[in-house]
């Protein structure tokens, strides 16, 4: 559950992140068909990026990675049982109730999109099949239903009667380019991203936006052919009718003042100066989704014996540059020596002592809060201990908790040694609060 709320998260974010940099910077561009692959891939990358991860030396949490590495104990589990006042299947049932709430949603979106199918196959079935000098299935639907197409087929308003020659071929020109283009998979993709993420207000904002550039892209199509003062002046007279199907793309949508707006942009030529910024932006949500996902104790480690890294390497280049003194370079922490640091009476002694010691906090266990908390420090040379870092934390309390045990160890070690003299040694210790 853990996991998965953390994944939850960073794909927001990557939705914000992307919605955000295209409202600000692309969404008045007319390089449409950027636009509409910029639109099409968010969703995608959002929801891959938090499944990325760095390799360790490109992370910034690199440190954290070495002190993962570094000498460790034993996974140390400290349990509790469930409060006596708390409901025994109070952290499932919330779960239960989200997950509730969520697949509420999803069938929700799922049946509306399914209704709107539904209705399009019935009027297509009541609608008359028409001539037309068009790679596609035109239909006279015999309503007052605005033109719209899905799909390869081309569904015309009985309104249409009462355009011009001309203008009703700008309409059928406009539904051709859809078609052509392909928008109804845009929508439909869509539609099904909308029941998966139904959440998240960033998506249904990316998929408006995607619409209006579908609605740019069939008017640019228009006026290669047809002049485009007409086109926009027809474009104002029919922006009164209503709206039809959301999975259909239409001839007249409430975005009819922003695209009259891109037709004064005809005959501009695209800038791609904002485009390229998608780079450095992609490359930032990649290396920030990373660098969280570094932050935690990675699973294969869950087995790694107690004594498995080495001591920092310093290149030749820092240490020409740094030039530290022999006594700094003495004092500096090893991670793996000869001769390991020991607690009074071995390991388990050890595990003796963090399990005597350690107590659940009382809000953490009326909250049922669970999870690994992993803390470090190094060994002096005379056996005490400080350098005392949260490398993984859960709750303050939790944490709290642990290092308060963790510093009464103090004077209970003997330092390790390396050449037969006593070293600073960095020791890692991970434990787990879990209730029964």
């Amino acid at each position: 559950m853990e996991a998965l709320l953390n994944y939850t998260v960073k794909v927001g974010i990557g939705l914000l992140a992307l919605y955000l940099f295209y409202f600000a910077l692309l969404r008045r561009q007319n390089n449409f068909a950027f636009n509409r692959a910029y639109l099409l891939s968010a969703p995608l990358i959002a929801l891959l990026l938090p499944l990325v991860t760095w390799p360790a030396l490109l992370a910034p949490e690199a440190a954290v990675t070495q002190t993962l590495e570094a000498v460790r104990l034993g996974e140390v589990m400290v349990t509790a049982r469930r409060p006596d006042n708390a409901a025994p299947g109070t952290a499932f049932a919330v779960s239960t109730v989200l997950a509730g709430l969520y697949l509420a949603g999803v069938l929700l979106i799922v049946a509306k999109l399914g209704r709107q199918l539904w209705q399009i196959r019935q009027m297509k079935s009541a609608a008359t099949p028409v001539p037309a000098a068009v790679p596609a299935q035109v239909y006279q639907l015999h309503t007052h239903y605005p033109a719209f197409a899905f799909g390869s087929s081309i569904f015309l308003s009985k309104q249409q009667a009462q355009l011009s020659q001309q203008e009703q071929q700008q309409v059928l020109a406009h539904e051709m380019a859809h078609v052509q283009f392909g928008h109804t998979w845009d929508v439909l993709f869509y539609e099904l991203l909308s029941a998966v993420l139904w959440f998240h207000p960033a998506l249904w904002l990316l998929k408006q936006e995607l619409r209006d550039v579908h609605e740019y892209q069939a008017d640019a199509a228009v006026v290669e052919e047809h002049q485009t003062q007409q086109y926009t002046s027809l474009l104002s007279r029919e922006a009164l009718l209503t709206m039809g199907l959301p999975v259909g793309s239409h001839f007249t949508r409430p975005q009819v003042l922003k695209r009259l707006h891109m037709l004064q942009r005809q005959g501009q030529k695209p800038s791609w100066i904002r485009p390229l910024l998608v780079l450095p932006l992609l490359g930032g949500l990649a290396f920030m989704l990373a660098r969280q996902q570094a932050a935690a104790l990675p699973a294969a480690m869950q087995s790694q014996p107690l004594r498995t890294a080495v001591k920092p390497a310093v290149t030749e280049a820092a240490a020409d540059e740094a030039q530290p003194s022999e006594e700094t370079a003495k004092d500096q922490p090893y991670t793996y020596v000869e001769q390991m640091p020991s607690f009074e009476g071995g390991d388990t002694a050890l595990l003796k002592f963090l399990g005597t010691n350690i107590r659940y906090p009382e809000d953490a266990k009326q909250a049922g809060v669970e999870g690994l908390v992993v803390l470090s420090f190094v060994v002096e040379q005379d056996g005490s201990l400080y350098d005392f870092q949260l490398v993984k934390g859960v709750s303050p309390s939790i944490d709290a908790e642990a290092m308060r045990v963790v510093k009464r160890m103090d004077g209970k070690w003997s330092p390790g040694r390396q050449n037969n003299q006593p070293v600073p040694v960095r020791y890692t210790i991970p434990v787990r609060f879990a209730i029964r």
